[in-house]
């Protein structure tokens, strides 16, 4: 790799960190802009979430023979953290389309871009986790000192979404193609990753679990939520996930940065 290109690289990402006032800025304004003239804003996002887990957890815990005390709780958190997960994933991959304008205009870190659209889905995630705490409290969930494993797994999959975002954002811009396979890939994803139903019932197929990377980061954030036992592997795995992942993307921003402005 070019060393001026990795200077580059670098200095786009360590500015990008340190511009958090601006894209703080830009991800409050684009939540403001979305919910413009609403009463409840995002809090729509909520009661939405809220209404879907209450049917949902009534039908299918009677179709899986789970206990609705149990299963409510596990459903809540699961929709939540996935709704945070495929924001991520889906919105990484026109990350740089959808700021044209800005990048176009105004020199500024492209990191900004992947980390406006972070800080955008996780004011989300804070709203949505209302229905979880909700939840937690009327089945009278009770995680103890687990609790304090999910604010790491939820830094974990922020991480994860900034090389997420560089890595698909890049791809996205060069081969608009990548936004619906992303979508379609996401969509399958979600009925192979234990959302909706539990990592138990299929004891006998594990290996599709231990395959599927979401699975383990599930793992480290539903169970420091509801208190379940410490996955170690699950951390592992997820940390080498972290780790990879932003060695891929870092290599792509080096490579192809400058090229980003000309593609769009």
């Amino acid at each position: 790799m070019d060393s001026e290109s990795v200077m580059k690289a670098r200095e786009d990402i360590r500015k990008s960190f340190l511009s958090y006032p601006l894209w703080t800025t830009l991800g409050w304004q684009d939540i403001k802009q979305r919910y413009r003239r609403s009463v409840l804003g995002p809090f729509w996002i909520t009661l939405s979430l809220g209404v879907t887990v209450g049917m949902m957890g009534v039908l299918y815990a009677k179709l899986f023979h789970q206990d609705i005390h149990l299963y409510l709780p596990y459903l809540a958190s699961g929709m939540v953290v996935w709704s945070l997960i495929s924001a991520f994933i889906n919105e990484s991959a026109t990350v740089f389309i959808q700021s044209e304008g800005i990048i176009k205009q105004v020199p500024m870190p492209f990191g900004i871009h992947v980390l406006r659209m972070i800080w955008r889905n996780v004011i989300i995630f804070f709203h949505n986790m209302v229905v979880v705490v909700v939840v937690m409290v009327v089945f009278g969930a009770n995680p103890g000192w687990k609790i304090l494993l999910f604010p790491l797994a939820i830094v974990l999959i922020v991480l994860n979404g900034y090389w997420v975002g560089i890595l698909l954002g890049i791809l996205g811009t060069r081969f608009r193609d990548i936004v619906q396979i992303v979508s379609n890939v996401v969509q399958i994803l979600f009925f192979l990753t234990p959302v909706m139903w539990m990592a138990s019932s299929i004891q006998h197929q594990v290996w599709i679990l231990e395959y599927n990377p979401l699975y383990h980061v599930f793992n480290i954030a539903r169970n420091g939520l509801l208190g379940g036992d410490v996955p170690v592997r699950s951390w592992e795995i997820v940390l080498l996930m972290t780790v990879v992942g932003w060695y891929l993307a870092f290599r792509l921003l080096v490579r192809y940065r400058s090229r980003i402005a000309y593609w769009l």
